[in-house]
């Protein structure tokens, strides 16, 4: 008899002792979050050819909401880059922040992605990969530190997007809106059309003065998805870069075959190009694996400052899961 009440007690301490430990992180409303992308890739660079296992874009957050009433709620995020291939525990950070929501909208200030870079976020069919556009073609896409952004809410398929920067002193610019971004973006019934202008004002955030436009479209219907960007540049007034790209994708059972071509220009007037085909596979709802071939004439790791190796020919075979 005695025993089973000694056991009887310990579970009621154990779980009393649980639900004190969990009651904390229940009435935060905390949502931990994440992806793991891995990939191993073949690349020929400058007529070396290099193996390399690259985490591409792998991250760990923590959101969190709070209901206000009246419709208000606030919400913060704190999101950072976690190196699974290389150990670096934590990376550089990506989009953190607090604000507030409701039916009027969304208001935000931190470290977020620019209305200009939300803009065809989702237009690239290879993001994060060997042959994302950014590195192969050379779309010039900004995560702004001090920024202050209002998203609107989507009014029959249209959102609209603005953000100033303030560069806190940075080459004399003192003020709050020294940079700035926005963008309009719309979506109905398989079709999206986007259009942004960014206005990075002097020297800040690593880039130099950068004024630039952008316009995306994109259109799914059944299997069949294509997208197309097009991006006009002016880097410290010496002359206008442009750039374009065009994707296509086609989805039968677990799998995406998907294909892109693009072309960019640079200072000196030398097009250069790249194309890309690539093969995904759904393992299950949150895992996938994936592989792509990309061609480049070029290496832009230099000229954008990404990491290494940016773009180039060679072969990419991929993991990602989210969770």
């Amino acid at each position: 008899m005695y025993m089973g009440i000694h056991k009887m007690n310990k579970t009621i301490i154990a779980l009393a002792t649980a639900a004190a430990i969990a009651a904390p992180v229940a009435n935060a409303n905390v949502t931990i979050y994440g992806k793991v992308h891995v990939s191993v890739d073949h690349v020929d660079q400058d007529g070396s050819t290099v193996w390399n296992v690259m985490s591409r874009a792998s991250r760990i957050g923590f959101k969190g909401t709070e209901d206000l009433g009246n419709g208000l709620s606030l919400i913060w995020k704190a999101e950072t880059t976690y190196d699974f291939s290389d150990g670096s525990a934590w990376d550089s950070a990506r989009n953190a922040y607090i604000g507030l929501t409701g039916d009027w909208g969304t208001f935000l200030y931190g470290i977020h992605d620019t209305p200009f870079k939300m803009s065809t976020g989702k237009l690239d069919l290879f993001a994060d990969t060997l042959a994302d556009n950014n590195s192969t073609i050379g779309f010039h896409d900004v995560r702004a530190d001090n920024a202050i952004a209002y998203i609107s809410p989507n009014m029959n398929g249209l959102t609209v997007a603005a953000a100033i920067i303030a560069k806190e002193g940075q080459h004399s610019d003192t003020g709050l809106a020294d940079a700035y971004s926005i963008a309009a973006m719309y979506s109905n019934n398989g079709l999206y059309l986007s259009a942004a202008y960014e206005d990075l004002g002097g020297p800040g955030n690593s880039i130099d003065h950068v004024s630039k436009w952008r316009v995306g479209a994109g259109y799914t219907m059944n299997a069949f998805t294509l997208n197309g960007i097009y991006e006009s540049r002016d880097r410290n007034n010496q002359g206008t870069q442009n750039h374009w790209q065009v994707q296509g994708g086609y989805s039968f059972g677990n799998n995406v075959a998907k294909a892109m071509y693009g072309v960019s220009d640079s200072l000196n007037d030398s097009n250069k190009s790249s194309w890309a085909l690539g093969l995904d596979h759904k393992l299950s709802k949150r895992t996938s694996a994936y592989a792509l071939y990309v061609d480049s004439e070029h290496n832009l790791a230099s000229e954008m400052g990404c990491d290494s190796p940016c773009a180039g020919d060679g072969f990419s075979f991929g993991m990602i899961h989210n969770f």
